[in-house]
Formats: C-alpha cells, structure tokens, sequence
C-alpha cells in the first residue's frame, strides 16, 4: 500500500547493514508487472517486488494488504500483522505512529529474543479472492469482514518484507 512506502523506505534504511531482506510480494491476481514496476519507481523502494505466482500469500494466511510476516532461520512465522499502529481503520489514520511493530519484531530477532508481540492486526486493503473472517471482540464467534490491510517475511540471516498492492495504477 502506498500509504505505508515512507515507512518501509526507512525500515529498509535502518536494517540495511543487518541480515535483513525485505521482499514485496503482491498477490491480486489482477495486479500486472508493468504496475509493480510503476509502484517501486514511483514510490523509490529498494526491496524486490514481485507477482505471487507461488500462492505465498496464501500459504502464509494474509488476508489484507499490507500484512507483514517475519519468517526465523526454519521459515516459521514469529510475526504477523501490521507495519505499525498508524492505521486504525481502513482509510482512517491517527495523527502520530505510537508503535512500529515491525521494527519491534525485527530488533527482537536481530537480538536472539522471542517476538514480544508476534501478532498484531493488520489494517489496509483485502486481498481479492480471500473470505475474510475476524474473530469479533464482543466474544469468540467469527464474522465476515469488509475491510482492508496486507503481508510480511523474516529470517534472522534473510528478512523478507511482503507488501501487497493490488489496485490498477493510479488508485489509491
């Protein structure tokens, strides 16, 4: 999501002399590679980006872009969520970021400790095709979502950042 390349622009500066590799993996089957390149010149990322012709998102259970994962060294997920708390509601942001919770999943990882938050709600744009169900904070019963959010992959010696932009050029 466009909304969120300023923040990725500076995670990927303050990772970059880390075992970090960021990765943006977009997975509307409706997004084009002429798009993704528009995207990454346009916004000035670093990290590859690429079609999910291999279902990672999929594999992975994003539902929203986007949603970051963190992968470790046996590409198990350590986190999943958002990139930070500055999105509250799709389309609806707070004034000031509180939280990075990415950069937090990163640092506790670079340091050898647990992710001390290793899920968190992500918050953008749905994925198209995927059935979104939340679980509803009155209780423990699941209910269809309408909303929007996306995806993220670390590795203590490779972190891959997934971001998910699906819309034609142009959109928001």
């Amino acid at each position: 999501c466009q909304n969120m390349t300023f923040d990725l622009r500076q995670l990927e500066k303050d990772f970059a002399g880390e075992p970090v590799e960021f990765v943006g993996v977009f997975p509307n089957v409706s997004t084009t590679e002429a798009q993704i390149a528009t995207f990454q010149q346009t916004y000035g990322l670093s990290m590859s980006l690429h079609l999910d012709t291999t279902n990672w998102a999929g594999t992975l259970g994003a539902r929203w872009t986007p949603e970051v994962f963190v992968l470790d060294a046996a590409d198990s997920v350590v986190y999943q969520g958002r990139i930070n708390d500055r999105y509250f509601a799709p389309g609806k942001r707070k004034p000031k970021t509180k939280r990075r919770d990415l950069d937090a999943a990163l640092r506790d990882c670079l340091a050898g400790r647990s992710v001390a938050e290793p899920f968190t709600d992500a918050v953008g744009c749905p994925i198209e095709g995927v059935r979104l169900s939340v679980p509803d904070r009155r209780g423990d019963r699941l209910h269809s979502a309408a909303e929007k959010s996306g995806g993220v992959r670390f590795n203590p010696s490779k972190a891959t950042q997934r971001t998910r932009k699906g819309r034609p050029e142009g959109r928001p």
